[in-house]
């Protein structure tokens, strides 16, 4: 079983996402911030964060940081329709896919399925 980790201030968002997740056999956890994020990816090596783009306590690119360029885990991020410029081009190559709010179990299974083609990291 793969470990996910879902961040995201909203907690319907995140409790809809680690739902959705371990329907898919994921095994997952859930950060409201960035801060806890980093501690948890501190502690533990996740296969997959998804997060959120716009939190009070900073971006999901940020976050993307927190991983560096070496990092096994793959990196989704959430964002709305119109928050897609905001992206710097940097972080936006260095992504393993978007996901479009509100999250549909179709969108994520195809998000997974075409990330982890060949099993998880």
């Amino acid at each position: 079983m793969s470990d996910a980790l879902v961040v995201d201030d909203d907690p319907v968002t995140r409790l809809v996402l680690t739902h959705m997740l371990r329907s898919h056999g994921w095994r997952s956890d859930a950060a409201a911030d960035l801060p806890e994020a980093a501690a948890m990816l501190r502690e533990h090596t996740y296969d997959l964060v998804i997060c959120d783009f716009l939190l009070p306590s900073g971006t999901g690119t940020e976050l993307l940081d927190v991983l560096g360029e070496s990092a096994p885990t793959r990196f989704v991020l959430l964002t709305g329709i119109i928050e897609y410029s905001a992206i710097p081009v940097e972080a936006s190559q260095r992504l393993s896919a978007r996901l479009t709010k509100p999250v549909s179990s179709e969108a994520l299974r195809e998000v997974l399925g075409r990330i982890f083609a060949e099993g998880p990291a």
